[in-house]
């Protein structure tokens, strides 16, 4: 996709330049878009979940998530849909979460047929592993998860995947990444930690 015309690019809603601007740069953005791509059928899906199992927690936790994720792309009408099921959340009103959820998540899966074309990625040259490099973009995705900072995150897992490693460590970067880029920063966290030691040992 690193040949798109980004003035080509519309999707109802969304404004492009602002998203552009959140991400940093068109390359960014583009990559972004294909990553909300991959996760907008399981970000829902979760969100269902807990708030059919009266979960408010982590029904409040995804929101907030999908919040961030529409501000990164430019889609400030749908961002802020997110942000009031958030505050809704907080308020433990699982009855009017109930009501306002399905309209939020339907336009928000509604963007797939749009995103679809972002969603593959160019592979670039492979960089030789190095074990500093490496440890430092591992610690930048611990930061980056503490701070629930989209844009950080996925900056750092993309230069970790340019690495040439060994078939064990590729996995694990293989599921850091799709750790990532499904907004599981916990796991992520824990999983970064885990790979660090791995490298030191």
């Amino acid at each position: 996709m690193a040949n798109t015309d980004i003035s080509s690019i519309s999707i109802p809603g969304i404004d492009t330049s602002a998203g552009i601007k959140q991400c940093g740069s068109p390359e960014m953005y583009i990559e972004f878009l294909g990553d909300v791509y991959r996760f907008i059928d399981k970000k829902s899906d979760e969100t269902e979940k807990y708030l059919a199992d009266g979960d408010i927690t982590n029904f409040t936790t995804n929101v907030h998530a999908l919040k961030t994720t529409c501000r990164m792309m430019g889609y400030t009408a749908l961002s802020e849909s997110f942000f009031e099921l958030e505050k809704i959340g907080k308020e433990g009103s699982l009855t009017k979460a109930a009501l306002l959820t399905p309209d939020v998540l339907a336009r928000f899966r509604a963007l797939k047929p749009y995103l679809e074309p972002f969603a593959e990625k160019e592979t670039g040259d492979r960089i030789p592993f190095s074990a500093e490099p490496v440890i430092s973009l591992l610690t930048e995705i611990e930061a980056a998860s503490a701070d629930f900072d989209i844009d950080r995150g996925e900056t750092a897992i993309k230069k970790l995947l340019t690495f040439d490693c060994d078939k064990e460590l590729a996995d694990s970067i293989s599921k850091l990444a799709e750790l990532v880029n499904d907004l599981d920063y916990d796991e992520a966290s824990a999983l970064a930690a885990s790979i660090k030691v791995r490298i030191l040992s």
